[in-house]
């Protein structure tokens, strides 16, 4: 018999414990891999790219298995916390708690207001409500009021049965100089594609084509503002062309779900993101290219269809900074469909420049949230 005053002898952890172990270490090596996907082009792993979709989500998790374990087994709490230090950069660019309304560094000359707003062809399909839809859009550019707006999926047709687009920008807004080109042409005289207004002189245009999907599009525009001159690129890459069907796998999407129609739907939507992986990584590559042969400090505006997390939001940084990692607050999602709320519209700046006071606009008007920064040249 057992002397009454030993000590008694320490419980071990319970059991149901090691299932959370091997689940943190599961989500450790899926987050590892994501930390991959900036710096390994979609054309040689696709995956890496899905995972990086996934990457808010991730954080989250991480965050959950630090507080679990601090609670139940400190010391485990070194996986997910080295994990979240060595990916710090990457969390920055798609979470900020801290806006700034003025520049953190001196600027000169007056500063320019941006934004840039993917219309979704200012709601030209739903015929009861599109004429409400584009003057809330209007609206809304009359309140703030931008130096230089940058459209995509712009439409426009002089003809009297659509509703007038732009002629309020130049006429009501003083949006007086605008650069438009156009992909798509229909009946009536219909023009779709991407466009920049701007009250401020424009002094050259161009265009950067994408040979492999020629629907999309980047146009650069050479803008007097104050005394220098910035180029401008307002782009609209590579969307995923998910149908109504696939939403509505995606929406209905549960436990119960068929394991032929899992595969089936699961099948099409992963070529679909695939094939818009492929494209978005040659046509950021050329923008890249095309910017970095700029003579002039540049800001780049537009729907990428992309997360920070991205190999093409990579290209882009490597030249640029993002005006939300600047002076944006919160989590900055700009895309308001069925898919979750990421954030894959952009405005970023060279290395000459200063941007502050970043808003994502949260009127719901398109199925994207429009995002406003003000820009100036540094001292």
């Amino acid at each position: 018999m057992a002397h009454a005053d030993a000590p008694e002898k320490l419980k071990r952890p319970s059991r149901w414990h090691l299932p959370s172990w091997w689940a943190n270490g599961v989500a450790a090596l899926i987050l590892l891999l994501t930390y991959c996907a900036p710096h390994v082009s979609p054309v040689t792993n696709w995956p890496l790219a899905v995972l990086a979709m996934t990457f808010t989500f991730q954080i989250a998790v991480h965050v959950f298995f630090v507080g679990w374990w601090a609670f139940f087994r400190p010391k485990r709490m070194l996986l997910s916390g080295v994990l979240l230090v060595a990916g710090y950069s990457h969390i920055r660019d798609h979470i900020q708690f801290f806006g700034h309304t003025n520049p953190t560094s001196e600027v000169v000359g007056k500063p320019a207001k941006l934004m840039s707003y993917n219309v979704r062809v200012f709601d030209l399909y739903n015929w009861t409500h599109n004429k409400e839809t584009r003057n809330s859009m209007f609206e809304l550019f009359k309140r703030e009021d931008p130096d230089i707006l940058c459209l995509q999926e712009y439409f426009y047709s002089p003809d009297p049965m659509f509703f007038r687009t732009k002629e309020p920008l130049v006429n009501d807004l003083g949006l007086k100089n605008a650069h438009e080109r156009y992909t798509q042409h229909a009946r009536y005289r219909s023009h779709f594609g991407i466009a920049t207004f701007t009250k401020l002189p424009i002094i050259a245009r161009g265009h950067i084509p994408f040979p492999s999907n020629p629907d999309n599009q980047c146009i650069w525009t050479d803008i007097k503002v104050d005394t220098d001159t910035v180029r401008v690129y307002n782009a609209h890459l590579a969307s995923y062309h998910f149908g109504d069907e696939d939403y509505k796998f995606i929406k209905e999407l549960d436990t119960d779900t068929h394991l032929d129609t899992l595969k089936s739907g699961g099948t099409k939507i992963l070529k679909r993101l695939r094939h818009g992986f492929i494209l978005r990584a040659d046509e950021t590559q050329r923008i890249a290219d095309h910017i970095a042969q700029s003579p002039y400090p540049v800001v780049y505006c537009g729907d990428m269809n992309d997360v920070p997390m991205s190999y093409g939001y990579a290209r882009l940084r490597t030249h640029l900074d993002d005006a939300f990692t600047k002076s944006g607050k919160g989590l900055g999602g700009t895309y308001i469909g069925n898919l979750p709320k990421l954030r894959i519209d952009h405005i970023m700046i060279g290395p000459e420049l200063e941007a502050w006071d970043f808003h994502t606009l949260p009127e719901a008007y398109s199925d994207h949230h429009a995002i406003t920064s003000l820009i100036a040249r540094r001292k």
